[in-house]
């Protein structure tokens, strides 16, 4: 057996935090993760070449368990939360990545997660949203404190818009309210859905996958609605884009084309293609990046319609001038429930 493929099977990460008693209620940040390569026996022949080029990743676990296709992920402090078209939302613990808890049973299709402190917000098919406190005080620690009703949006336009908070003045009460105020308009492709949309940390620049394939960035270039322009457009995928993500200069877009295209920002916030990570049997519907670097990469967790959830190690130091990359699949480690 390949040493490493016996070694991945082992724990790849460890907690930086030695109190693992403490109450998820107080706002604590979450621990950080290193990355032991002693542990895993990281040879220097890591990123060596390969028929198809260099490997900018490598694939550390797939995990599965449940009974439907995977439709997001939320980062939660320590745990890693992934949500299904089956209604469950399963709980997996770092750093061994093994199953903590599961809940949502029976609340309709899970369509999307937010993680606020130490409160869940679950989206799900039957048009509520329910809320989740985190607490490890009681058996249930994801215990449901609320549900949302919430009327249906039908804006699909192709569009992106950008809103912002405003205060306005009560003339009675003599209080500020917080409204909302639509900011501007991002154009897509006509007669194509912006499926997903993410923005960076500053709040310059935004990115949008499109059901054609395609990946736009547009750049703020003033306070005023009209003050966006399009930086960079470019067919990504062979099949819609349906999820994007963010890690710093990195952008990491999942396909209905089974595929993860890994994008490097460069100047004027255009995209460089860096590499590419196959191995999912299904269009990838939803991905995560953890917050902390793992090494001289990153963890990226990938959920699929193949019902998997796959947990990869990306490579910034090989994606920092190889060019285009096709990595090779290297099926590891595999985590069943």
């Amino acid at each position: 057996m390949d040493p490493f493929v016996a070694e991945a099977a082992t724990p790849l990460l460890h907690s930086t935090s030695s109190d693992t008693s403490s109450d998820a209620d107080d706002n604590t940040p979450a621990p950080s993760y290193t990355f032991d390569l002693k542990q895993i026996g990281f040879r220097c022949d890591f990123l060596s070449k390969s028929p198809s080029g260099y490997c900018p990743y490598r694939q550390l676990a797939v995990l599965s368990g449940h009974i439907g296709s995977v439709s997001c992920l939320a980062m939660c402090g320590e745990f890693i939360l992934s949500a299904s078209q089956g209604k469950d939302i399963i709980v997996w613990q770092q750093p061994d990545l093994r199953v903590f808890t599961r809940f949502g049973h029976g609340e309709g299709s899970v369509k999307a997660v937010v993680t606020v402190g130490s409160k869940v917000f679950t989206a799900h098919q039957d048009g509520k949203i329910r809320v989740w406190k985190v607490s490890r005080r009681s058996e249930n620690n994801f215990r449901l404190v609320n549900t949302l009703p919430t009327a249906k949006d039908y804006l699909a336009d192709g569009k992106i818009k950008a809103w912002g908070r405003k205060k306005q003045e009560e003339e009675q009460e003599q209080e500020q309210e917080e409204t909302h105020c639509l900011l501007g308009i991002l154009e897509g492709h006509k007669d194509e859905s912006m499926n997903c949309v993410v923005v960076s940390g500053d709040g310059k620049w935004v990115y949008g996958g499109i059901s054609d394939g395609f990946l736009m960035g547009w750049e703020k270039t003033g306070e005023s609605v009209s003050c966006w322009k399009v930086v960079w457009e470019r067919r990504a995928h062979k099949m819609a884009v349906l999820c994007v993500c963010l890690m710093g200069e990195f952008l990491c877009s999942g396909s209905a084309d089974k595929s993860i295209g890994i994008w490097r920002r460069e100047a004027f916030g255009r995209l460089c293609k860096v590499g590419v990570i196959n191995g999912h049997d299904g269009p990838i519907k939803c991905l995560q990046v953890a917050p902390n670097g793992v090494g001289e990469g990153f963890l990226l967790y990938s959920g699929s319609l193949d019902r998997s959830l796959r947990v990869w190690w990306v490579s910034k130091a090989s994606a920092m001038g190889v060019g285009a990359l096709v990595a090779e699949d290297s099926k590891k480690a595999v985590v069943s429930f």
